[in-house]
């Protein structure tokens, strides 16, 4: 099966048709097709294009005390992401220590909440520096040991997601990372909250690649760290895109997955998390997707003819038929509840209002 996740840089048409078939096939599914009404007529009315061209313009000026305000929000979308899921308490040997991997660490508000949950437990974190554009790390520990966070681009990981060495001619060669961070030790829970920031300092050949390297760089790394058993939860986004809809498809197979939206916050946005409980990350299905995932990291980063990314190869209707036949049921039920919430906040917004 292809890779899960669709570059940036995909061909348009490719795009167009494999979308076009997710939606014949979910318009038997009436809280799709209602949701589907709002958004089409928030992006038709130019006070939504407004209110959320503002949200974005704080999120990426979130400065002073602010901070405090994202990183307590963050701490409560996983306070009640535990209420429904109880994913903070991953099952383990009584007694033991739970490990905690946080990805995309900063500000600390997921692993604040898990510390709440599990307080002996031991943090070990990646994000972004702040010099690039990251988020300052808010999260303190009095316990000598408990928490530590590596200041680094997880995204040069370049020993982690592949063995084939760093090719000479890349423009930014000397800054991938040959490390391993937390090589051999495991971790019985996971987050993969990163997303690409607009703050993010970066070279433009990057630009139509990030989002795919920074999820496959989380997905990877994680999958080779978590403890048979263990819980990954996963910030996702557009639930109905073929390739949420097919990385899904292959958490499912390693996985009891489950999926969890807010509704005290970003309950408008398509924004929604992936819980998946009995990793099992030893599955062949599993060692399957992280190859793939590895492949798809390298063409992303090194692949086309100027050395600096290439396009993957687009899955075949047949492949999407059969996965929709297989999974489709079983994607919807996992769905409705995410397309519900979101479709009660837009229901109560003024630009999603037909106008007298």
């Amino acid at each position: 099966m292809a890779t899960a996740v669709v570059e940036d840089g995909e061909n348009a048409s490719h795009v167009e048709s494999q979308e076009s078939l997710v939606k014949m096939f979910l318009q038997k599914e009436p809280i799709f097709c209602s949701l589907q009404i709002l958004k089409d007529k928030g992006w038709a009315n130019p006070s939504g294009t407004e209110y959320f061209k503002n949200q974005r313009s704080r999120a990426d000026n979130v400065k002073g005390h602010e901070q405090t305000i994202f990183y307590n929000m963050m701490r409560q979308i996983a306070e009640e992401l535990h209420s429904q899921t109880q994913a903070l308490s991953p099952s383990m040997v009584p007694g033991d220590v739970v490990r905690i991997l946080d990805l995309c660490m900063a500000p600390g508000g997921y692993s604040a909440a898990a510390l709440g949950v599990n307080r002996r437990a031991i943090v070990r974190g990646i994000s972004l520096p702040p010099s690039d554009g990251g988020h300052n790390l808010l999260l303190r520990s009095n316990r000598p040991g408990q928490m530590e966070c590596l200041f680094l681009d997880i995204t040069m990981l370049a020993s982690e997601f592949s063995a084939t060495p760093v090719p000479r001619g890349h423009p930014e060669h000397m800054k991938f990372i040959t490390d391993r961070p937390y090589f051999g030790q495991s971790f019985q829970l996971a987050f993969c909250d990163g997303q690409v920031l607009r703050t993010h300092t970066r070279p433009k050949h990057r630009e139509d690649f990030e989002a795919l390297r920074l999820t496959l760089s989380q997905l990877i790394l994680a999958l080779q760290r978590i403890a048979t058993g263990g819980t990954l939860i996963m910030l996702l986004h557009k639930v109905d895109s073929w390739q949420c809809i097919q990385l899904l498809y292959q958490f499912s197979q390693f996985a009891e997955i489950q999926l969890f939206k807010p509704q005290k916050k970003h309950a408008l946005r398509s924004s929604f998390y992936l819980v998946a409980k009995g990793m099992q990350s030893d599955h062949q299905a599993a060692q399957s997707a992280v190859q793939q995932w590895k492949e798809a990291w390298w063409r992303g980063t090194f692949g086309g003819t100027e050395g600096t990314g290439l396009t993957k190869e687009p899955i075949s209707p047949d492949a999407m038929q059969t996965i929709l036949d297989e999974f489709g049921d079983k994607f919807i039920e996992l769905a409705r509840p995410v397309w519900q919430i979101q479709l009660e906040a837009l229901s109560r917004q003024s630009f999603t209002q037909d106008s007298s």
